[in-house]
């Protein structure tokens, strides 16, 4: 266990200094002005804001919701901050019970309509 916890270290080091030189090769220096490709340095992916403790979620449905908090988090850093402990309390309360996920999802895909000539 321990040693496949020194081969992730080992790995992920070489992954920093792969992507070092990726920076370092996506410049160019043009008259004395290094130069950088917007394309290559810009990151291909954001650290998870929420992320499991141990291993991996709970069940599917937790696993979705928090896909969803990471993007909100990102997308929304300042609600995120005020509203961060409820949705963390929520995303517990899915990992406990996969079906409380249907209170927050709100109405995906339904069409819901008011006539008032039936109401009549």
């Amino acid at each position: 266990m321990a040693e496949k916890k020194e081969e992730k270290k080992e790995e992920k080091k070489e992954e920093k200094k792969e992507e070092k030189k990726e920076e370092k090769s996506s410049f160019e220096t043009i008259n004395g002005i290094q130069v950088g490709d917007p394309q290559a340095l810009r990151p291909k992916e954001l650290p998870l804001v929420v992320k499991p403790e141990k291993g991996a979620w709970a069940n599917e449905a937790q696993a979705e919701f928090a896909k969803v908090l990471n993007a909100y988090a990102y997308r929304n850093p300042e609600k995120w901050q005020t509203k961060k402990d409820v949705l963390i309390a929520q995303l517990v309360e899915i990992g406990k019970d996969s079906n409380a996920i249907a209170k927050y999802r709100g109405n995906r895909g339904g069409v819901s309509f008011k006539n008032k000539l039936i109401e009549q």
